[in-house]
């Protein structure tokens, strides 16, 4: 009979979402305006300020690193060096927060340091922590998801992901670190931001991204979701710029940054996020051409899998960038390996 099926309304879902196919609007100068922005980057002189953190955790050694963005704010971060980075090179993590969030505690990154990584946190600027902007931001409302939204080079993404790329920089001028084995890591805004850095650094190893923004930025404006609710606002108020809004947003769509990946990819995404919805989600994994896995869990919303796939990203932490396979049975999410 017409119409009817024997796929479960689960297996349905998973279905739709998988077959999610975006036609992008990616920019003509695209590659040039990311070059560019990458030899900027590579360029501009490093200025590093160090001071060592008498931390209760004595095993390990904290820093606070200041290092300057492209236009001279001092981006705040911690630096946590494992006891195996005095007698050999070590893999590092670059984490971004979430929006509004910040960098956090030293202590929240114990398990990646008892596995002998090192971690860089970094400060977005002018949110939850202590990174202020030497910046000012061209037309747009005081919202984070707006700010200097009608020109790319002032848009505030602009600013935040050149920043984490300068932090990948001073990650790899480090002895101790082994720069073959970089992963970057990230929840919500961060998570969209280390999307963008795999697209962006054909040498990273593995990206750990939860619930990412930046995916399908058209779908979320016209949806409202999340942060772009602020853009939608702004549209609605100034109508005239529509197209420029929109035009600014593809050069910062994971939708254009996808196909560039080539390092494994693990996504989580929760079926029933509000903020970061799963079919934007899908629509940035199912472009990524490189090796690649994304837990999708029933009900989750924009915690994703929360400790359950904390589990998995140390799992897939100690396979990839130690080289060792390690498997676990627990039925919370063995299926995901």
């Amino acid at each position: 009979n017409k119409g009817v099926t024997n796929m479960s309304p689960f297996e349905k879902r998973m279905k739709d979402l998988q077959a999610i196919n975006v036609t992008t609007k990616k920019p003509a100068d695209f590659e040039k305006f990311w070059n560019d922005a990458k030899k900027n980057v590579a360029e501009k002189k490093l200025t590093v300020k160090k001071k060592k953190i008498d931390y209760p955790i004595e095993k390990v050694e904290v820093y606070e690193v200041l290092f300057d963005g492209l236009d001279g704010t001092e981006i705040c971060s911690f630096l946590i060096l494992p006891p195996e980075a005095k007698i050999k090179k070590v893999p590092a993590v670059l984490f971004c927060h979430g929006a509004t969030g910040s960098k956090g505690l030293p202590h929240m990154y114990s398990t990646h340091t008892l596995m002998g990584m090192a971690v860089l946190a970094i400060d977005y600027r002018m949110q939850g922590g202590k990174t202020g902007s030497a910046s000012g931001f061209g037309e747009g409302p005081i919202s984070i998801a707006t700010l200097g939204i009608l020109d790319k080079k002032t848009y505030y993404f602009y600013h935040a992901i050149t920043d984490a790329f300068r932090a990948l920089r001073f990650l790899k001028s480090l002895d101790c670190i082994d720069s073959k084995r970089i992963a970057v890591e990230g929840g919500s805004q961060g998570g969209g931001t280390v999307l963008t850095l795999a697209g962006l650094d054909p040498d990273l190893k593995l990206c750990l991204a939860d619930v990412p923004s930046m995916c399908w930025m058209e779908k979320r404006v016209y949806d409202g979701s999340g942060g772009a609710r602020e853009i939608a606002q702004f549209i609605r108020r100034r109508p005239e710029n529509k197209e420029k809004v929109f035009e600014t947003l593809s050069y910062f769509d994971n939708l254009n940054f996808a196909p560039k990946i080539k390092c494994f990819t693990l996504i989580s995404c929760g079926l029933s996020d509000p903020v970061c919805p799963p079919e934007n989600v899908y629509a940035v994994y199912n472009k990524i051409k490189a090796p690649k896995k994304i837990c999708s869990y029933w009900f989750g919303e924009h915690d994703g899998g929360a400790h359950l796939h904390a589990d998995v990203k140390i799992q897939y932490l100690k396979n990839i960038l130690f080289n060792r396979r390690v498997t676990n049975n627990n039925d919370c999410y063995r299926n995901y390996m």
